[in-house]
């Protein structure tokens, strides 16, 4: 009769449970950059997470709920953030901007078990992390890239500018890998303050060694002013930025878009060729028909699309560990003409090289 009695209680218990589960609204917290130097990054984010929850997040609505605070790129700010969404009980931390930011909040995630999906970084040290699961490709994947595109034209004398932090000392040692493993040396460095435009003491230091290339770790305001400086040195240099330089804003600021090299972790939002960038394209209109679209907007889309459906499949037990399973299973067929495979704690591996053209980007095959 004991037994029975235990029994049914623990049924009863595991009902319940189930029940104030099934009712909890859980919390997807984000830190990012909403003021400031870095803004249309963070917005462009925020923008293509809520057209993605728009269009596919109907029978999740009362069940999730979005959390967006603004750090304006700031480490410190982002783990005052962090910790904000954590005492208001958070579930999942996602789409962090950032590699110095995210470095800033790894110790607390680590000491108190929070997962975060698809930051916006492609810091090496991401890859390695096990309460972090990435979308996006690697920094060194679009280095690798990037190189290999050069070396192809001969073009061998490599310099690199850098924003003097996590994330362009990712760039920078990628480079200098990279090229090592090519037996060929990093010709130049130059590196400025983060948030800051101070520049003059990178730009020299990079021009006496007249490069033919130049590969950017920076952010776009700031390249802008680089290359409009640099360009008064060396005419005819080139320039290649990783995907955190953003291009929609970076061909906005410069009126001469020649020997520019965009490298991007997603394809261009534009191309009729690819299903998910005609959905993109069509949803994006439709809720947000003011607003123009970018690649930051269109990758934060694509990696909320597989959030979501991985929110849909979470059953018990409901924890992040259980939910980053079902993301790390996604089918490779489920982004409409870009696959996902997932490897090296990431989904995406593919990196595409554009330019612009005529008003548009176009890939270089």
């Amino acid at each position: 009769m004991r037994k029975i009695f235990i029994f049914s209680l623990l049924i009863l218990l595991m009902i319940f449970y189930l029940y104030t589960t099934s009712k909890k609204e859980y919390i997807i917290g984000s830190s990012l950059p909403l003021k400031g130097i870095m803004s249309n990054m963070g917005t462009s984010v925020k923008t293509g997470t809520e057209v993605s929850f728009e269009k596919y997040g109907d029978g999740l609505k009362g069940k999730i709920k979005y959390i967006f605070l603004d750090d304006r790129y700031e480490p410190r700010l982002t783990k005052e953030n962090i910790k904000k969404l954590y005492d208001n009980n958070l579930f999942l931390l996602y789409g962090i901007v950032g590699t110095p930011t995210v470095k800033e909040i790894l110790l607390f995630l680590n000491n108190n078990s929070i997962f975060l999906y698809a930051p916006f970084s492609g810091a090496e040290f991401l890859r390695k992390n096990k309460n972090v699961l990435n979308f996006r490709a690697s920094y060194k994947d679009e280095i690798r890239k990037i190189i290999n595109y050069l070396l192809d034209r001969h073009i061998t004398k490599i310099a690199v500018f850098y924003q003097n932090d996590e994330y362009g000392n990712e760039i920078y040692y990628d480079t200098y890998e990279v090229l090592k493993k090519r037996n060929l040396n990093l010709l130049a460095a130059g590196a400025y303050k983060r948030n800051t435009f101070f520049i003059t003491s990178a730009l020299n230091e990079i021009a006496k060694t007249k490069p033919q290339a130049i590969i950017m770790g920076s952010t776009s305001k700031v390249s802008a002013l680089f290359i409009k400086k640099y360009r008064k040195i060396d005419p005819d240099a080139l320039f290649c930025t990783v995907s955190f330089v953003n291009p929609d804003s970076l061909v906005k600021l410069l009126k001469n878009r020649d020997n520019l090299i965009f490298s991007e972790v997603v394809p261009y939002y534009n191309d009729k060729s690819i299903k998910e960038a005609v959905l993109f394209e069509k949803d994006f209109k439709k809720f947000y028909p003011n607003k123009k679209p970018s690649f930051f907007a269109f990758e934060a889309y694509l990696a909320n699309k597989i959030l979501l459906r991985a929110f849909e499949k979470l059953t018990f037990p409901y924890t992040p560990s259980h939910l980053a399973e079902i993301i790390k299973n996604t089918p490779q067929n489920f982004l409409k003409g870009i696959k996902i495979e997932y490897k090296n704690n990431q989904l995406l591996n593919k990196t595409y090289l554009f330019k612009y053209e005529n008003n548009t980007f176009k890939e270089l095959k």
